[in-house]
Order: structure tokens, then C-alpha cells, then sequence
């Protein structure tokens, strides 16, 4: 079977926990890297083995008969026209969440990808992980009956030099301009965690937030989400909080999160995601006198494989993979109904979101 050629755009900090995904596929093959600054192409290229074609433009990956798909590490606010341009050249894509800065973006690119014959899909990793995927089994499964809760805590501490992921200051730079992101870090973090809400339980219908100002633009803590999904009686809460002097046990960044989904009949929490600060399983399911541990693939980096693995998958059967535009769209309005709502202080439906 020919293998699927893959160009990776934009080869920063979190390339490195995207590379492993593609390089273990059987049926994938990291063709090409693309950046601007060709040394650091290379360089990646070098710490992971490779030698593939290496760009410094764009439109040369796109240009490149040879590639299949693209997973587009780049700025948010490029994430939209280089989408849709690369659909237009016929290549799939995956492109890091969000989806774009605004509502309208994602209309415009799930046009394109609509009437493309390629495949268009945001890499969420938070729905490959293996923890929150078993969490979402046990629900289906009835496990802890009617879901009537999904509570999730984020925080943020103290750097760590050691970290395995560290953002480089051109990353930061972009984050940190309004002009270039929407919101800081309830915003670029918050993203995975309402995503997982929706892959959950659908839609938000109603949103109130109070998110905190600080001089640093990203900096948003402590902040509090708090939402319904749509046609149920099920609730979201999202806490996110900043530990500055609190050193996060784990191996990439310094954020720790953890889930709890509260039903009928019980309830389930997932312990950890990015950072690992808890000594319990990464999965327990609670039913009154019962505690059932489940001691699934726990690290970061199975996410982000799951993500990779999956795509290839689905251009080789030719099927949509999550997340497609629409979802995206969703998140992305559930994403930015916290800040009009603490704005406004009044409750917001994400789906009037229209900009």
C-alpha cells in the first residue's frame, strides 16, 4: 500500500509531540517539513532521524505534487486561509486547534472543505487521549446512568526548565497580540476542554463567566465557565487557575487538568492529561460502596499519536475524521462565549456567535 505523504508546517515546540504520531504509523511517511527559519526544519528533522524535503514557503509544499496532506502547525490566525488554500491544492489537512480567531473563519473554511474531495479536520488531542476516551465509554455505556455534570480544573504553574515542551518567544509573541488571538489562556487551553464537553454531551445553549484581567494579555486566571448543553439537563463547569509559585509534576507543559463526570448512578473522574500531579489512577469510576480503577495509557503523548494515527486512517478509508468544521465551529463559539459574557455579565448563547 503507498504510504501517505505528510508535510508538517511549522516546526516549534509542539511539533515534537506531533512527529511520534506520524513516524509510528505503518502507512505514514513525514515527506517534507516546511518553516520559515529552515535551520530549525533541520534541526528537527535531525533530532527525530529524518531526512525529508525541507521548505521555507508554503506555497512549495503546496506545490509539491508528491504530498498528500499537510498538519498545520502554525499561528492560529494563519490556520484559516493556509486550510483552505491547501484544500484547494487537493491536500488534506490537519490543522492545530483552533480552527481560526473567528466564527466566520470556520464558515469559510467548512465551505472549502464541504466541496473538496480532500479532507479537512482540526487536531484536537484531547479526544485521543486514552483516559478521557474510556471515561467517554463508561458514559455511553450507562455505567454511571443519565450524565448530568462534567466538571473540569485547569491550572497553570511555575515553569519548568525541564519541561519537554517550552514555547519559544516568537510562539508567545503572537499569543500575547489581541490582533493576532482572540484570548489568552482560557482561550488557547480552555479550547481543549470545552472541545471535550461537546465530543461528550453536544452543544452549549447557555454561558456565564467571570474571567479575571491582568496586565499580561494571556494571563487570565482565575476565571470560572460555567454552561448547559443543549436538550438535556447537563451542566459544564471549567475552572482555570494560576499556581505562579507551584511547580506542576509532569513532563511537558506546567498546566494540570482534571475531569469529573457526575451521573444517576455514580460518577468518574480522569486524574490527569498534560501534567500527572495526582498518585491515583488515571481512570475511577464511583458507584456508591464500588470504586473500579482503570489504568489505561495515561502519558500526554498518547493523545497526540491517537491523533495522528487516526487521520492517516481516515484518508486511507476515506472517511471524515473528528474534528470536522462543524464541530470546530461549535467549540470555537462555546470558546469565545465566556469572554462576552464576563464582558457583558450576562449569560450568552455560544450559537449567536456569528463573527
Amino acid at each position: 500500500m503507498k504510504k501517505i505523504n505528510i508535510a508538517i508546517v511549522g516546526c516549534g515546540a509542539i511539533s515534537y509531540v506531533t512527529f511520534p504520531g506520524y513516524l509510528k504509523h505503518p502507512s505514514s511517511e513525514i515527506y517534507a517539513l516546511c518553516d520559515p527559519l529552515p535551520e530549525r526544519a533541520r534541526g528537527a528533522a535531525k533530532s527525530i532521524g529524518i531526512d525529508p524535503i525541507i521548505y521555507s514557503n508554503y506555497e512549495d509544499v503546496l506545490n509539491d505534487s508528491k504530498i498528500d496532506a499537510v498538519e498545520l502547525l502554525t499561528p492560529t490566525h494563519l490556520h484559516p486561509q493556509q486550510s483552505i488554500d491547501a484544500l484547494n491544492a487537493g491536500k488534506h489537512v490537519s490543522t492545530q486547534k483552533p480552527i481560526g480567531p473567528k466564527v466566520s473563519d470556520a464558515d469559510a473554511v467548512g465551505k472549502v472543505a464541504n466541496n473538496s474531495a480532500a479532507m479537512f479536520r482540526v487536531t484536537e488531542n484531547f479526544l485521543y487521549y486514552p483516559p478521557l476516551i474510556k471515561a467517554k465509554k463508561l458514559i455511553e455505556s450507562g455505567s454511571i446512568g443519565e450524565l448530568s455534570s462534567i466538571r473540569m480544573r485547569t491550572f497553570l504553574g511555575k515553569l519548568d526548565p525541564n519541561s519537554l515542551i517550552t514555547p519559544t518567544e516568537d510562539a508567545m509573541k503572537w499569543r500575547g497580540n489581541p490582533k493576532d488571538n482572540p484570548g489568552g489562556l482560557l482561550y488557547d487551553s480552555g479550547w481543549h476542554k470545552f472541545a471535550t464537553a461537546i465530543w461528550i454531551a453536544g452543544e452549549a445553549e447557555s454561558v456565564s463567566a467571570i474571567i479575571s484581567e491582568t496586565d499580561d494579555f494571556y494571563l487570565e486566571a482565575p476565571a470560572a465557565v460555567i454552561w448547559k448543553h443543549k436538550n438535556q439537563n447537563c451542566i459544564g463547569i471549567l475552572e482555570s487557575v494560576y499556581a505562579s509559585e507551584m511547580k506542576i509534576r509532569g513532563k511537558y507543559y506546567p498546566v494540570d487538568d482534571f475531569f469529573e463526570f457526575q451521573g444517576s448512578k455514580g460518577s468518574i473522574w480522569v486524574t490527569r492529561s498534560t501534567g500527572e500531579m495526582y498518585d491515583l489512577p488515571p481512570v475511577m469510576l464511583f458507584k456508591g460502596n464500588e470504586t473500579h480503577s482503570f489504568n489505561v495509557p495515561s502519558d500526554w503523548l498518547e493523545g497526540f499519536n491517537g491523533a495522528a494515527g487516526a487521520f492517516i486512517d481516515s484518508i486511507i478509508e476515506g472517511k471524515q475524521e473528528l474534528m470536522d468544521a462543524e464541530m470546530a465551529k461549535h467549540t470555537l463559539q462555546l470558546t469565545l462565549a465566556p469572554y462576552l459574557s464576563s464582558n457583558s455579565k450576562t449569560h450568552v448563547n455560544p450559537s449567536t456567535i456569528l463573527d
